[in-house]
């Protein structure tokens, strides 16, 4: 996440544009000296001020005026040109409707993108000069700075960009907090943009845009009138293989004053695929450190029963059976991020009794499982109904228990005090509660006893796991015990996803979204769903969705956020989404592996060596990844 930075940098470009058409602009020493800036400013701080970049200050203004203008009329006019997915996702937002991370933005907006282009003059005016001028000249600037060529993001990648433009209204506080909502000034969650590169521009008089540094702190990014702000996007951190950081940011509207800004994303070619350049990957250790898995068409077998039967052994990671399968381990971490897991040790008659029990309460009517409804007050332990989980703004078309391992009062003190609770079990089934507590015991490999438990000899699964992946990333099977995962958190979410008749009708084709695409944010997941309904996805280098079909008796395992971070990259958490078209209903238990609650997690040292030396990720601590998840994740009705 950058560095731990503590101003935006400013960066006069008038050399660069000077020289932009000159095919030898890489040997001018004005271009030089702006190249470094800019190459500085992405890999520090990943946000710049852009100056003497030629766009006319009145032109600027005048496009803030305009649409001042516009957001001030009455809502039936702006709703006139409301944004539709008939519309190609093109039009007018109302406040809320925009959501990051599950909360809804408090903003208006109008989405405008190549193919629907029919605004103001000074607006097509402000767009040409964006997109002529300056983003492809900046682009140049960071290709010298990145591969010695200006031309590195043209032709296949870039040479005919695909951009977007949103024109945002953020209500001042007085407005925005009507109801005396605590949270209702964030203008905008926490996010990272998903282009090459963004240019802003913002009003004069409010400061309201943050960007987060490494640390965690956030910084302002006040207004400098007559400048952009400029920040690079995923695409660009894909490209240059870490080197540069797409950064975290948020907009908190704490005036009293209606805010505007334009935000113009400059993107690569629409069917552009987009990997690490071959220089960036040498220039950071010779591998692709940034990917989304491979090129993979299925997800691999891997038996682990050898490496359970040495897993107390200290010397376990010279018996040959045991590195054959760290070997497997490592290569499905690397390939996919996924893989199925046999000879684990969980009888099958208890993983087979799980999902029944679970059919069973699913079954039940509304009013009987609202008896544990999930609420901010229960630590957000509990039953949600269908569509209240939320994915990427979208309701996802699932019911669920969520448990987690309980925090007792002021254990992480303020850390931890949104998921103080005990969980909620239901009282039917009348054997729901041993039968659950019995099949976590046994994921999580807790050495403790509880006198409802069948198993006084419980099976270390996910401590085990974790022990071969060590050995593949760092040679030692302990490096994530003591104080990253001795004391490990856990989750176990009990999912009912409804079968494509219920869920769907003919008016809504979509709905047969069980859960929408994600990545996971612990260590890793084990997932224990029905034989009969192949429904979980996940997807590849080349954006195909590959079928995660059930194996019974076999679970299927995929690595987290966590696990990606320790790795420095190494390890990539693969996006996974639920498509349930079947008529019937599926259900899946699914139990996350975490760190310890208050665990710093960060780059492990070997990692960054076998990395090309270079932290890719900041610090962070594992709890607060938790909670600002957990409470973005579910709306109420």
């Amino acid at each position: 996440m950058a560095t731990d930075f503590k101003y935006i940098p400013i960066i006069d470009v008038s050399p660069l544009l000077a020289k932009c058409d000159d095919p030898k602009m890489g040997e001018d020493p004005g271009v030089c000296r702006v190249v470094k800036q800019l190459d500085q400013a992405c890999r520090e701080a990943g946000f710049f001020y852009v100056k003497g970049h030629g766009i006319p200050e009145s032109l600027i203004k005048e496009v803030k005026q305009i649409t001042r203008t516009f957001f001030d009329l009455p809502y039936e006019e702006k709703l006139k040109i409301k944004l539709t997915p008939a519309a190609g996702y093109r039009g007018y937002q109302r406040i809320g409707e925009n959501i990051t991370d599950g909360k809804p933005d408090m903003q208006e907006a109008i989405d405008v993108t190549t193919a629907s282009f029919h605004l103001h003059i000074s607006i097509t005016l402000f767009f040409l000069s964006v997109n002529v001028q300056l983003s492809r000249n900046i682009m140049r600037g960071m290709a010298l700075a990145l591969c010695g060529s200006p031309y590195e993001f043209e032709d296949e990648r870039a040479g005919d960009p695909f951009w977007i433009l949103r024109i945002v209204g953020y209500p001042g506080v007085s407005i925005a907090n009507v109801h005396n909502e605590e949270e209702n000034d964030i203008g905008c969650g926490a996010h990272t943009d998903y282009g090459l590169i963004s240019m802003i521009n913002q009003d004069d008089d409010i400061t309201a845009l943050e960007a987060r540094n490494q640390s965690g702190e956030w910084i302002p990014v006040p207004p400098i009138p007559g400048l952009f702000i400029c920040n690079i996007s995923d695409m660009l951190e894909i490209f240059s293989n870490g080197l540069y950081r797409s950064t975290l940011h948020r907009v908190i509207n704490d005036s009293p004053k209606y805010r505007v800004s334009l935000v113009y994303f400059y993107e690569t070619n629409y069917d552009t695929a987009v990997e690490p350049l071959d220089i960036c990957k040498r220039r950071s250790g010779g591998s692709a450190k940034i990917k989304m898995a491979t090129d993979f068409k299925s997800i691999p077998i891997i038996d682990i029963s050898l490496l359970l039967s040495k897993c107390d052994d200290p010397k376990m990671g010279e018996d040959p059976d045991v590195c054959r399968v760290v070997k497997q381990l490592d290569q499905a971490c690397r390939k996919a991020g996924f893989f199925y897991v046999k000879g684990h040790g969980i009888p099958e008659s208890l993983i087979n009794e799980v999902k029944h029990i679970t059919h069973e309460f699913f079954d039940l009517t509304y009013e009987e499982k609202l008896k544990i409804k999930m609420t901010p007050a229960a630590g957000y332990r509990g039953y949600q109904r269908i569509g209240e989980n939320v994915t990427k703004g979208i309701p996802d078309i699932h019911e669920a228990i969520d448990c987690y391992k309980e925090i007792k009062q002021e254990m992480y003190g303020s850390l931890g005090k949104p998921m103080e609770g005990c969980n909620q079990w239901p009282l039917n089934p009348p054997k729901f509660k041993s039968l659950m507590e019995e099949y976590i015991s046994l994921c999580t490999g807790m050495l403790n006893l509880i006198a409802s438990f069948k198993f006084l000899l419980l099976l270390d699964l996910s401590r085990n796991i974790m022990r071969g992946i060590a050995l593949a990333l760092c040679g030692s099977p302990y490096e994530f015990e003591g104080e990253r995962a001795g004391d490990p958190f856990w989750v176990v979410r009990i999912i009912g996803y409804p079968g494509v008749s219920i869920a769907n009708g003919q008016a809504q084709p979509e709905n047969d979204i069980g859960c929408g695409a994600h990545t996971d944010y612990g260590l890793l997941t084990l997932v224990n769903q029905d034989d009969d309904i192949t429904a979980l996805q996940v997807r590849n280098l080349s954006g195909e969705w590959i079928s995660a079909p059930p194996i019974p008796g076999a679970f299927v395992c995929n690595i987290g956020d966590m696990l990606k971070l320790f790795s420095n990259g190494l390890y990539e958490s693969t996006l996974h989404r639920v498509i349930n078209n079947s008529p019937k209903y599926r259900v899946c238990v699914a139990y996350f592996y975490e760190t310890n609650f208050d665990a710093a997690v960060e780059p492990l040292d070997i990692c960054v060596q076998r990395t090309g030396g270079t932290a890719k990720f900041g610090r962070a601590v594992y709890g607060q990844h938790l909670v600002s998840k957990v409470t973005t994740n579910f709306v109420t009705p």
